[in-house]
């Protein structure tokens, strides 16, 4: 390393380097030898192999000027670019997709998703409540409502979240604490994300639902 560089500095670059390489190698020999996982933006939408490769090559290139020439900054900018094309262009298949399932399946639960939720959960006298996801208007099932009141209680300190609508991705079950809620609450939530890459959690009072 230049002997110009402070010790901050050499950390940014070592740190810099590292998560480049560790992710290049991931999306790379993770495909090869079969433990890759789909990542996912934060606003939803799977990284693809693009945005896993323009991701570590930025962050190598960016430790590379630092640690040797500014000309290492020039593929850093390309690989930033191209990634953000790639994620504007995942979040908006995500909402095609989306719009596709709320089209298909809002019919089939009239005044569940044309109305707005309710937000007290106290108001509920019965034991259980039905859940549903509302990003793709679907029923998930009927569930403990002290498994939601916990879903809730967990949530609540998260920015734009509320006590209705609840967004999630598979990594939000880390949060709810191992024990708190029931293991079938866990087992829906886990099934449910099988299917999509986040959920809008919205809950309702039990009613007779036919299964679709």
């Amino acid at each position: 390393m230049h002997e110009t560089l402070t010790t901050g500095e050499k950390i940014i670059v070592c740190i810099a380097i590292l998560a480049g390489s560790g992710i290049l190698a991931y999306a790379v020999f993770g495909r090869i030898f079969g433990f890759h996982r789909p990542l996912h933006y934060l606003d939803g939408g799977q990284v693809s192999f693009t945005g896993e490769l323009t991701a570590g090559i930025f962050f190598l290139c960016l430790g590379l000027t630092l640690l040797h020439s500014a000309v290492w900054a020039i593929p850093a900018v390309a690989a930033f670019v191209v990634g953000f094309i790639s994620q504007v262009r995942a979040h908006g298949q995500l909402i095609a997709k989306d719009k596709k399932l709320r089209e298909q399946n809002a019919p089939n639960y009239p005044g569940v998703f044309d109305n707005p939720p309710p937000d007290d959960i106290e108001s509920i006298k019965e034991d259980e409540i039905d859940l549903f996801d509302a990003g793709s208007c679907s029923y998930l099932g009927r569930v403990p409502k002290n498994d939601v009141k916990t879903l809730i209680e967990r949530f609540k300190e998260v920015p734009e979240q509320g006590s209705n609508n609840i967004y999630m991705l598979v990594e939000s079950l880390e949060m709810i604490p191992k024990g708190s809620v029931s293991p079938e609450f866990i087992t829906l939530l886990k099934k449910a994300f099988e299917k999509r890459d986040y959920l809008e959690i919205r809950w309702l009072p039990p009613a007779n639902r036919a299964k679709h």
